[in-house]
């Protein structure tokens, strides 16, 4: 016989009771996700829902399950309502023949199973009926395209809200065989969104026949709880990789402070080293000479020397490395040590450097060279000998008549050819003269309008202090470079040496 009408009180009395259980359904939903919004970590939150659905909606056995990438299956992770002793080896497999519950984790969407069919994993703990909940700690949008994913006949390539593991026949970026290969790669990608179920027990919920074991307030109270959790387990997660990260960050910064300090530490020691290869004390029979010297670096590829040979002449140099730092350091430190072996230091300039020259093209494999000014001067016959390897010009003052003489290129630098072409030239110096040697980090000094100081003012000054003492000149250069730069930093090795002759 068809079903009579309801009357208005039992349709007030229907809509009471939807009323009730919504407000029940909200007020619950409420308290939980406070639960859950006080925790301060992962284990904290599946604690805190554990406690919530269990004592404040009264599920008998809750139950999260974590994902075990590398075993392929699900494993407790907090739990109420067991005995612990009897869940620690419990396992739940993810593979596509496991049971629906698995497919919660790959559909993004909860699972009713009123009804275990056999080989269901939960049959194991004594239950007549379930539903799972996937516990989602992050939402992504468009992975194709944050994984620069190129396989356009992918069914998700170019789709919005669309992941392949929640999308049949999509994933041909994984190239797998078999579902279950599918499955193995997701739950390993970074944007997998799922960290795990939230199992819930509906065993013995419904007491009669006519009674459903959960119903849909249910159903949305949880999944309002869970959109809530799992906004705190993207929240957590993010803390923890970035507690992490600074871990790692923290961990390499000490590492490159102990570097830095050792590195700091031998820089010191060859700035050290290097000082101690420039002169202290110059050949007795030099009335007047004054030097200067400032590395751009700690340890620099600027050279000068005044040194007396056996014959009773001076050795005069100047050297600059090309470019500056530890390796220009190094090969000018060969080349101090080869000038002041070679026997021919006191015999011939342009011969010696030409030795020297094929022993670091030999020994040395390196793109870097050397320009170099080495003069011998005799003080018994005052002649000057000199040879000049791709050095600037070195300026020579005549003291009594003011003019400047100019020692140019005789032939290129050291440590390309193998062969050197060079020559000496001799000079009588009747008159008193000057001997400015200097590197081109002074005439090539940079101001904030790149203007270079330039040669002319080196030789003004030069000229303007002609009948000063050379550590006057030495100081009216330095003074005057700086004062040019204008606070500038110096961007190469200066070296400024003086002698009367």
């Amino acid at each position: 016989m068809p079903q009579s009408p309801l009357n208005s009180e039992e349709l007030v009395s229907g809509f009471n009771e939807t009323l009730r259980k919504q407000l029940l359904a909200y007020a619950t939903s409420h308290e939980i996700t406070k639960k859950v919004e006080k925790s301060h970590s992962l284990s904290e939150v599946y604690e805190s829902l554990c406690l919530g659905f269990h004592d404040l909606a009264n599920y008998g056995r809750v139950m999260i399950l974590g994902i075990d990438e590398e075993n392929f299956c699900f494993k407790p992770l907090s739990s109420i309502g067991f005995n612990e002793e009897s869940i620690k080896d419990f396992r739940a497999g993810l593979s596509f023949l496991s049971g629906e519950y698995a497919d919660a984790v790959f559909l993004n969407k909860h699972i009713l199973v009123d009804e275990l069919p056999d080989g269901d994993c939960f049959s194991q703990l004594d239950c007549k009926g379930y539903i799972v909940f996937p516990l989602l700690s992050q939402i992504t949008d468009n992975c194709w395209e944050i994984k620069n994913c190129g396989k356009t006949e992918c069914v998700c390539y170019n789709t919005e809200n669309s992941y392949c593991w929640a999308t049949p026949k999509a994933g041909c970026a994984i190239n797998a065989q078999t579902e279950d290969d599918h499955r193995k790669a997701c739950i390993k990608c970074p944007l997998f969104k799922c960290r795990g179920l939230l199992w819930l027990d509906l065993t013995g919920r419904a007491k009669s026949a006519e009674e459903v074991a959960i119903t849909g307030e249910d159903t949305a109270m949880i999944s309002a709880v869970l959109s809530q959790a799992g906004l705190m387990l993207s929240s957590i997660l993010a803390h923890e990789e970035l507690s992490k990260n600074n871990e790692i960050l923290s961990s390499l910064y000490d590492k490159l402070k102990e570097v830095h300090h050792r590195l700091e530490m031998d820089l010191q020691q060859a700035n050290s080293i290097q000082k101690q290869l420039l002169p202290s004390s110059f050949p007795q029979v030099l009335t007047d000479v004054a030097t200067f010297y400032k590395s751009n670096l700690e340890v620099g590829g600027d050279y000068y020397d005044c040194f007396e040979l056996e014959n009773g002449n001076i050795g005069m140099v100047v050297a600059d490395v090309s470019g500056h730092g530890t390796a220009a350091a190094m090969m000018m430190s060969m080349f101090k040590m080869l000038l002041k072996t070679s026997p021919l230091n006191s015999i011939n300039p342009s011969l010696c450097l030409r030795e020297i020259n094929k022993v670091i093209v030999k020994e040395m494999d390196s793109e870097k060279f050397i320009t170099v000014f080495y003069a011998i001067f005799n003080p018994m016959t005052r002649t000057l000998e000199y040879t000049n390897a791709g050095h600037i010009a070195i300026p020579l003052l005549n003291k009594k008549t003011g003019e400047i003489e100019l020692l140019n290129t005789s032939g290129l630098f050291i440590g390309m050819l193998p062969e050197l072409s060079l020559k000496n030239t001799i000079m009588q110096l009747e008159e008193p003269h000057r001997l400015l040697l200097y590197t081109d980090g002074l005439n090539e000094a940079n101001n904030h309008e790149k203007e270079q100081y330039g040669h002319e003012n080196v030789y003004k000054i030069l000229k303007d202090t002609s009948d000063k003492k050379c550590q006057e000149v030495i100081d009216n250069l330095a003074n005057g470079v700086e004062k040019f730069q204008n606070g500038k930093e110096f961007f190469d090795d200066i070296t400024i040496f003086a002698c009367d002759l």
